[in-house]
């Protein structure tokens, strides 16, 4: 079954960021509102239970207030004081009355009603006739019995408070619980949502970068295809018709690469060949004026040469960026090679080349190497004077290859430097010799550089060149 995406990125980020959201969200709610119960209980049982301890501590005192009148009463025998008791058992009443109303457990509101009956008791024998036959000790002992009720009911109202406190740790607990429990529920499941919808932002946006990695390489061959929201398939469609046209363009550049190699190879080698018999008298005795102008015509066949192969060689540059030769290679062996093409021209310019090189193997691409060498030699021919010396030299430094080109020319000028190595651009310096500068040798020179992973420095004061590249892991 084919998963299918909906038409907006946006749309897609918006219900990824909202399902992963939303389990968070609701136990995050849930916990919220098990919170705000247990704290509205938690007031509740604090609340009652201080009404409770209050109320039975004031008729605990009232029963002391109350007993203390009936025995006043009952030895001076004034009418004022047994109107201060009624007074008093009135107070005693209340309270009795208001703490029944409250949330009492089934002992408690036995215990305040055995209370008060008790002192109902001793009411009807302080008031009623037989009050003037009953002695202090009598009714001491009666109210003793009321006292230690009263007390007892005091004593019970702690023991709720310590009840209804272990009843909210308990409450506060399974709270806990249950929000951790949730929490282990919840977390895995928001963590797969997460990680389901970062697969499927992850996967056009790769498949995206991919296809756009793949043209900054010139990989032409390989085709975009992006699967996702409808927006970011557009892109890749975009994407897609760019390869094709990129592809077509390249296609077209080495076509015509090719067809002005082969075009113009047959009228160059005729005007050459011509040269030279013109100037080897050939068709006959030359003229001073003569000879100048086959030189001309030789120097400008040459530079015509050197102008096609530095094209066809820039060419060779960009198709070679995705294709790399590594194997093992000797750079002295490389240098020499280069150094045995190069002769002529050092010959004709009176040079002298000191090569110096260890022998010593590295992990490379030979062909690269060979036209870095190639591009920087040529180029110190060039700009050296005649009779000069020029010294190429190779040496290892650990795991980095050391390679450097000294000649007796002038240098690379300061306002050069920041553009010596773009394709077409010549530097003040002029060079020497028949043939000019086609501006391409350095460019070739630092895009082979940057492939085998190397930099390419410029020295100061004279002609000098350093490129350093990696060993590599060289094996026995």
């Amino acid at each position: 079954m084919q998963l299918r995406y909906p038409k907006s990125f946006f749309k897609l980020l918006s219900v990824g960021f909202l399902l992963a959201v939303l389990p968070l969200g609701a136990a995050l709610l849930a916990d919220t509102v098990a919170i705000g119960r247990l704290s509205a209980q938690s007031r509740q049982a604090v609340f009652d239970t201080a009404r409770i301890a209050h109320g039975s501590r004031q008729l605990a005192e009232s029963v002391t207030a109350l007993e203390r009148s009936a025995l006043q009463g009952l030895v001076l025998r004034d009418e004022a004081l047994w109107q201060t008791y009624r007074v008093r058992r009135q107070e005693f009443l209340d309270y009795g009355e208001h703490l029944g109303q409250l949330p009492l457990d089934g002992d408690t509101r036995n215990l305040l009603a055995t209370l008060l009956k008790t002192e109902a008791e001793i009411d009807d024998q302080v008031t009623g006739p037989e009050r003037r036959k009953m002695t202090t000790q009598q009714l001491s002992r009666s109210y003793a019995k009321v006292f230690t009720l009263s007390r007892q009911l005091l004593s019970y109202a702690n023991e709720a408070i310590d009840r209804e406190a272990e009843a909210l740790r308990i409450r506060a607990e399974e709270t806990e619980s249950r929000a951790w429990r949730q929490l282990i529920v919840v977390l895995p499941a928001a963590i797969f949502l997460v990680a389901g919808f970062t697969y499927l932002l992850g996967k056009p946006i790769g498949q995206l970068e991919a296809g756009i990695r793949s043209l900054g390489e010139h990989r032409f061959e390989q085709p975009i295809h992006v699967e996702g929201p409808q927006d970011l398939e557009q892109l890749g469609e975009r994407l897609e018709w760019l390869r094709l046209r990129l592809a077509h363009l390249e296609e077209q550049k080495s076509r015509f690469l090719r067809h002005v190699s082969h075009e113009l190879k047959t009228p160059l080698t005729a005007v050459r060949e011509g040269s030279n018999l013109l100037a080897e008298g050939v068709a006959g005795p030359l003229s001073t004026r003569q000879q100048e102008i086959v030189a001309i015509l030789w120097e400008n066949s040459m530079h015509l040469q050197r102008l096609i192969e530095g094209l066809l060689r820039h060419g060779e540059t960009e198709f070679l960026q995705s294709k790399l030769n590594i194997q093992p290679v000797q750079p002295r062996e490389i240098m020499q090679a280069v150094a045995e093409k190069q002769r002529i021209a050092l010959e004709a310019r009176q040079l002298k080349l000191d090569l110096v090189a260890e022998p010593f193997t590295m992990q490379s691409d030979p062909d690269r190497l060979r036209v870095i060498l190639d591009n920087l030699l040529s180029n110190a021919v060039k700009y050296s004077p005649e009779g000069g010396t020029i010294r190429l030299s190779a040496q290892q430094e650990g795991s980095l290859m050391r390679l450097q080109v000294l000649d007796d020319g002038p240098g690379v000028a300061a306002v050069d430097r920041p553009f010596v190595f773009d394709a077409f651009y010549r530097g003040r310096a002029t060079a020497k010799g028949a043939v000019k500068s086609t501006g391409l040798g350095l460019s070739i020179c630092r895009d082979h550089v940057e492939t085998l992973g190397g930099t390419i420095e410029i020295g100061e004061g004279r002609g000098d060149f350093t490129v350093i590249l990696p060993r590599g892991e060289i094996n026995g």
